[in-house]
């Protein structure tokens, strides 16, 4: 294993707290791009990109799909719950995932239908072709998207299915100077209330975003958004025919960093909604933060 794959291991063997100051801890901000993803505004996390996948699936499910950088497994074993995949690749780079998945799959009562795999996947040695490749929160992980990307053509049988819902912005959250202009902007438009910091003893959330320390990404997890500009570009040429949904991210992701703590979950509910909306129409216009896709190998 190489050393940036090993310090991400090393990164991603730490819980991490999961308090609400991210969008994917706010059940509202999972209603509305569930809404834009497939029409409906489900409850559950993924819950618009599932839904999608389940409109593509053969009658009997996928027989045989892989997932790259699954965590614990959780979001695979709801699709083998549910009947939309019968029996999953598993794979992931740390050791201790191992324990996890396995103990994951257990409760949810499908041990029989997981293969785990720990190390690099893409040199690890699969039975046979897959009819599902599956990326949730993974592909932007990946230190050579074009690599990525197509390893999954090459792996999928005629007919199969490459499914994303990803992380597509700036690689290394290098922000663009519009991005950060508008983020900033709506911060500015917050009343104080909002700018107070979620950590302890912390002074208030600043106004003016900034783009992060390279280095200092690299040193902490230098798989985080390593090649993420590259996704849709490696995905328009691998898969020419593919459906790219932009799920938007400007303003949920940079904008309202730490700041959703803040949110009352009754009176600042228009203000939320309004901002979204805001979100909706900068997707619209190409920017976008994140994008579920699925593309048929023909």
């Amino acid at each position: 294993m190489n050393d940036e794959i090993s310090t991400a291991a090393q990164y991603w063997s730490v819980k991490r707290e999961t308090d609400r100051t991210r969008w994917w801890h706010h059940e509202r901000i999972h209603r509305h791009i569930n809404r834009i993803v497939c029409g409906k505004e489900l409850d559950q996390p993924h819950g618009g990109f599932n839904e999608r996948i389940r409109r593509v699936m053969p009658a009997e499910g996928f027989r045989q799909a892989v997932s790259i950088g699954c965590g614990t497994g959780g979001k695979e074993m709801r699709l083998l719950r549910a009947g939309i995949v019968q029996h999953f690749d598993l794979c992931e780079i740390g050791e201790h995932r191992r324990e996890q998945i396995n103990r994951k799959a257990a409760d949810f009562g499908v041990t029989d239908r997981v293969t785990i795999h720990i190390g690099d996947a893409f040199q690890s040695s699969f039975e046979e072709p897959f009819d599902l490749v599956y990326w949730n929160n993974a592909l932007h992980h990946m230190i050579d998207v074009d690599h990525a990307v197509e390893w999954s053509h090459r792996v999928l049988s005629p007919g199969g299915w490459f499914v994303m819902d990803d992380f597509v912005g700036a690689s290394r959250f290098q922000w663009s100077d519009e991005d950060l202009q508008t983020a900033s902007r709506v911060r500015e438009l917050l009343p104080e209330r909002f700018l107070l910091s979620p950590r302890p003893g912390a002074g208030p959330l600043s106004r003016q975003l900034t783009r992060p320390s390279i280095d200092a990404m690299l040193r902490t997890d230098p798989s985080e958004a390593a090649d993420s500009a590259r996704i849709l570009p490696s995905l328009k040429r691998v898969f020419p025919g593919a459906q790219i949904l932009l799920t938007g991210g400007v303003v949920y992701h940079l904008a309202l960093s730490d700041v959703l703590t803040n949110f009352d979950d009754e009176q600042d509910v228009p203000l939320l909604d309004a901002l979204l909306l805001l979100d909706d129409e900068l997707a619209r216009m190409g920017r976008t933060h994140y994008a579920v896709a699925l593309a048929s190998k023909s």
